[in-house]
């Protein structure tokens, strides 16, 4: 990583500090933030103590990330013709990642040196001019992984999870697993929110002390990081049913809730209002015309070649055309009714002292009626968090 990157990322840190330090005092607990030297991409946040967590952050994240968002910045000028790729269950077994792009997107091995590895393929494919860029950019999606992972702390999805199975709310595996949906979903959620209002407080220090600030640069670059974050994410499941289980969201529809979420945190500053929504659009359209160059350039053979019989693109499990686009309305329309449910459940439990998710950025819980033909239709992902918040209710009845 450059210079630059580097300040950019310590610079992110400590405003992160702040916002923690702030939550730590209302809360009542102690976080501390790590960089740790690992190749990989799992994120954490331990408890190590009641009350006393550690967020730890790979630096094979964070460089991985430096390392794509400069190579997709190279494509900013490029053609803008798309790939119509359709990603069926089918086809995803037949995929595989050619040679040259394991450093950035492939499971770490203890045989090379990921280091020395990705620096190679860096130095490929960097863009100079866009090295300031891609540094705030880098610093951008740090804020935001962190943000991710503080939310689990001051959200206490831990010890709330552990409370909920004592008191017999979460009875099943299933429930513990839709639980940790949400969390993970409530994480985002509240990771958006934070690096929203970083912009915010950004701003007004600029203009307070005279400095030269960007609103439309910097929610550019914003949407844009948020975007090839999630281009780095799970790329072996590409289709949308592959994250019908599990604890995370297909990367399409997480990257759609940070949208709406940026929106809503925006709705309550008049000078970003109205702003947000056109530039967020923007910067997820460039970073996916950059995806589709790097598909093609894949296809070409520029980063080698994949087993015979097997497809090398899309790369990325953020892959964005007009076929898919309903799929992940629907999905999204699914995930966040699954979301507002458990939300209202988590938070009125009353047994543990956590941090709220601010007013602007709230998804309301389906009406009477609308939750009662999700029912009907059997969704397991509403239908188990409606007992969920059944269960909770008698209990706080108690």
């Amino acid at each position: 990583m450059s210079k630059d990157a580097v300040e950019a990322c310590r610079l992110s840190l400590m405003i992160m500090r702040a916002h923690l330090s702030d939550f730590d005092r209302a809360i009542g607990v102690r976080t501390m933030v790590e960089l740790v030297d690992s190749p990989f991409f799992t994120c954490r946040a331990k408890e190590i103590a009641p009350d006393h967590h550690v967020i730890t952050i790979p630096l094979g994240l964070v460089c991985r990330f430096y390392v794509l968002a400069d190579l997709l910045c190279g494509y900013l000028q490029g053609s803008k013709v798309m790939l119509n790729l359709d990603v069926n269950e089918e086809w995803e077994s037949l995929w595989r990642l050619p040679r040259g792009l394991y450093p950035l997107f492939g499971a770490p091995d203890a045989r090379t040196d990921w280091r020395k590895e990705l620096e190679v393929l860096h130095s490929g494919v960097c863009t100079p001019e866009a090295a300031y860029d891609v540094a705030s950019m880098t610093s951008l999606a740090l804020m935001f992984i962190v943000g991710h992972e503080a939310a689990h702390v001051y959200r206490r999805h831990g010890p709330q999870l552990r409370a909920m199975k004592q008191l017999d709310v979460v009875r099943t595996p299933e429930d513990e697993r839709y639980f940790r949906r949400f969390a993970e979903t409530d994480a985002d959620v509240m990771a958006t929110h934070w690096v929203m209002l970083a912009q915010d407080v950004g701003r007004l220090t600029a203009r307070e002390n005279g400095w030269e600030f960007s609103t439309v640069t910097a929610y550019f670059r914003l949407s844009y990081a948020v975007t090839v974050l999630y281009a780095l994410f799970d790329v072996h499941r590409k289709h949308m049913g592959s994250y019908l289980e599990g604890i995370y969201m297909h990367p399409m529809v997480r990257r759609h809730v940070f949208a709406v979420a940026g929106a809503m945190a925006s709705a309550n500053e008049p000078e970003a209002y109205g702003i947000w929504p056109r530039l967020e659009v923007f910067g997820w359209v460039h970073c996916a015309f950059g995806l589709n160059g790097l598909n093609i350039d894949t296809l070409m053979g520029k980063f080698g070649k994949v087993p015979k019989g097997y497809n090398a693109v899309p790369v990325s499990s953020l892959h964005y055309d007009s076929q898919s686009m309903p799929a992940v309305q629907a999905a999204y329309d699914r995930e966040m009714r699954f979301y507002a449910v458990m939300a209202a459940c988590h938070e009125s439990l009353g047994v543990l002292r956590m941090g709220t998710t601010p007013e602007a950025v709230r998804f309301e819980v389906p009406d009477g009626r609308t939750l009662a033909e999700l029912l009907e239709a059997g969704d397991p992902a509403v239908r188990a968090a409606h007992a969920m918040s059944v269960r909770a209710e008698a209990v706080r009845a108690r």
